[in-house]
């Protein structure tokens, strides 16, 4: 459950500093579906962004974590923070510039 949490936060953080570089013109968004949804409307983005992981977490109280799916969870939060390092660096050389 902790990396479903994990998910949780970090989808939030990722859509919030997104948000934040896109609208500065710092960013773009890399993910193509998510640049259209952003396109559509900034509401959509962070509803997708919110709602998949608390799915994940709805989808983990009725079944047990099986083995395969842990890997798939470890591997989710890896990329994620991947992400968030990716956002650091580009806040620190934009607020370094």
């Amino acid at each position: 459950m902790r990396f479903c949490l994990f998910l949780l936060f970090a989808g939030t953080l990722d859509a919030v500093l997104t948000h934040f570089g896109v609208t500065l013109g710092i960013v773009e968004e890399a993910n193509p579906l998510m640049k259209l949804v952003i396109e559509k409307n900034w509401s959509y983005f962070y509803l997708i962004k919110i709602s998949l992981p608390l799915l994940l977490i709805g989808l983990f109280l009725f079944h047990p974590v099986k083995k395969k799916m842990k890997l798939l969870l470890v591997a989710s939060c890896f990329i994620y923070f991947s992400v968030l390092v990716y956002h650091l660096v580009w806040m620190v050389l934009y607020l370094n510039a």
